[in-house]
């Protein structure tokens, strides 16, 4: 019997009805289909999320010091190995409540690369980027593949991951057929079984 495997959505985007959760949810449905599990983390259901503060206390322990709705993802990024980060952008990058999110796993890097620990890695770690944009710029979704690059590499995942990235859309209304089957089928590969 094939291992089953478990994929974390990862919502970074404020509105809960927005575009990126729409084509999250869409990636859920393929992760299912190809018999994995998918848990949604979303910053909508967390209003008590604070920013890093830069107190640097990570780097002595390895722990944040500020206690708020930040251990439901701590927790959540410990138990997973796939993860998807879903998100609209807001001038070229992740929200603000999102980037609190990234900001906050400065604990992760200090303790990979201040502390000297998790250096291997964790086995069978995978992580995907779906983003979307209403503007065309060319250059749109680089400084968040920059942030999530170095968010999984903080993690303990590979800097290389899958992308599926959407432009010029406003709305869930503007989303075509097509690229919900896309985002379908890619939620369908990143869900496969290990």
């Amino acid at each position: 019997m094939p291992k089953v495997s478990r994929v974390l959505g990862l919502h970074l985007s404020p509105n809960k009805k927005g575009t990126s959760r729409v084509l999250l949810d869409k990636f859920a449905n393929g992760v299912v289909e190809a018999g994995s599990e998918f848990t949604l983390l979303s910053i909508s259901d967390y209003p008590n999320l604070s920013g890093c503060v830069a107190c640097g206390a990570c780097s002595k322990t390895g722990q944040c010091r500020i206690t708020d709705d930040m251990e439901v993802f701590y927790q959540a990024f410990d138990e997973n190995v796939k993860i998807v980060v879903a998100s609209s952008l807001f001038f070229y990058d992740v929200p603000a409540q999102g980037k609190a999110v990234i900001d906050r796993s400065q604990a992760y890097w200090s303790r990979r690369y201040v502390l000297g620990q998790n250096q291997t890695g964790k086995e069978g770690a995978k992580g995907f980027l779906l983003a979307v944009g209403a503007t065309k710029g060319k250059d749109l979704f680089t400084p968040v593949s920059l942030s999530v690059k170095y968010f999984f590499d903080a993690l303990a995942f590979p800097k290389k991951f899958g992308t599926l990235f959407f432009k010029s859309l406003e709305g869930p209304a503007d989303i075509s057929e097509e690229q919900f089957l896309q985002t379908r089928a890619a939620g369908f590969e990143f869900g496969s079984p290990f």
